[in-house]
């Protein structure tokens, strides 16, 4: 599975050609949309979402996107203090944080991802997010993953020889939240973990 962060740049790699420089963001940059006195043409307003039809297209910064990550985890102690970064890619802009949890041997992740100023990266980082798709073999187990919430899609690995579960969730057409366990040998413990964030109140957002 590829990790969330390594997505991301996968993704925003075609991108980096294009721009000239991509810099660390402490507050969130003027979006180019229509309330702000930059004219939209027509064609393009129809070709994006309500949202940014309505001018919100700034993520959050990620000090704010921290506050969605859970304090506690059942049996896990949490290392360290919550990372995070607001990025800006010419007029693209995202938020990303992460905290780290352990217990015994065991590394417990989670990240969350604002893509509201880059909907084209969402859409790629949800691409596999289908209640239809479905893969195994000796080494790994795929499969869609319904948390029975509204706004919430994703999937769910198991990578079987290396003991290593995850989910990924697509939130409210703007989020991605990842968990993921080592000494694993299914996703309920990722799931559970899922579900103890505010997933709705992201999807309302």
């Amino acid at each position: 599975m590829i990790a969330p962060r390594l997505l991301a740049s996968c993704l925003l790699l075609p991108l980096l050609g294009a721009c000239s420089h991509m810099q660390n963001v402490g507050e969130s940059p003027a979006p180019a949309a229509p309330g702000n006195g930059v004219a939209v043409p027509t064609a393009q307003r129809e070709a994006v979402s309500p949202r940014a039809q309505r001018g919100d297209t700034v993520s959050l910064h990620y000090q704010v996107l921290q506050r969605f990550l859970p304090e506690h985890v059942a049996g896990f102690v949490r290392e360290g203090s919550p990372q995070g970064e607001s990025v800006q890619l010419g007029g693209i802009s995202y938020s990303t944080c992460e905290q780290h949890y352990r217990k015994g041997s065991q590394r417990l992740k989670v990240q969350l991802v604002d893509y509201n100023g880059a909907q084209a990266l969402y859409a790629g980082a949800t691409a596999l997010m289908s209640p239809n798709i479905w893969q195994e073999s000796d080494e790994q187990l795929m499969r869609g993953c319904d948390l029975g919430l509204p706004g919430v899609r994703g999937y769910e690995t198991v990578q079987k020889l290396e003991r290593r579960a995850a989910v990924a969730l697509g939130v409210g057409d703007r989020f991605f939240v990842s968990v993921e366990s080592t000494g694993q040998e299914d996703t309920r413990l990722v799931k559970a973990v899922a579900r103890t964030l505010n997933l709705r109140g992201l999807a309302a957002l």
